[in-house]
């Protein structure tokens, strides 16, 4: 009976066959991750932007129609849009008048869940100009914003942002605008 023996190549056994494969896992996770960030924020540029839409065409209903649209009361006086793929009615009259297309799609995902901390709705109000907020003598005013961006380390504060003397809805929201019926006047 001949004996074989068994060669092995030297480094190469059991353990290096796991260190590899955590190697691979490992980078595997962080591109998953780094991919992960990536599209939020995607889908956050997609949320100002559309956003930047809704305020310019609540812009050209005011220069229209000399007010700002009434939105409906979903919570308190807040018209809260685009809560699930369902939601058409954010600031209907823009839609109604032809301002926004019937089927506008403001939010990339439409998640509205305030029991779990999620609210990346877009939140409309019109305000009196009766002092609570804003000095007297600018009109009416409106704020339209998103409470929650989902990644945390872009800034559009940098781009938005909205207060008077007596409230900062930039506080409140990751991102905020608004507007004045009369800007001119006493300039906060």
């Amino acid at each position: 009976m001949k004996k074989t023996n068994h060669y092995y190549l030297p480094g190469f056994g059991p353990l290096s066959a796991i260190f590899i494969l955590s190697l691979l896992l490992l980078i595997a996770s962080a591109g998953f991750t780094y991919w992960s960030i990536n599209q939020a924020k995607e889908r956050d540029q997609i949320r100002i932007a559309n956003l930047k839409t809704i305020q310019s065409a609540i812009n050209q209903y005011y220069n229209q129609y000399g007010e700002f649209p009434k939105g409906d009361k979903d919570i308190g006086n807040w018209d809260l849009g685009y809560q699930n793929s369902d939601d058409h009615r954010f600031i209907y009259p823009l839609v109604e008048k032809g301002f926004l297309p019937p089927n506008f799609p403001a939010d990339p995902i439409s998640k509205y869940d305030p029991t779990h901390g999620i609210d990346y709705a877009f939140h409309y109000q019109v305000y009196a100009d009766d002092g609570q907020f804003c000095p007297r003598g600018q009109g009416e005013f409106y704020v339209l914003g998103i409470r929650d961006l989902e990644s945390s380390t872009s800034s559009p504060a940098e781009e938005g942002g909205f207060s008077c003397k007596n409230r900062n809805w930039q506080d409140e929201f990751d991102y905020v605008v608004g507007a004045f019926a009369h800007p001119a006047k006493n300039k906060q």
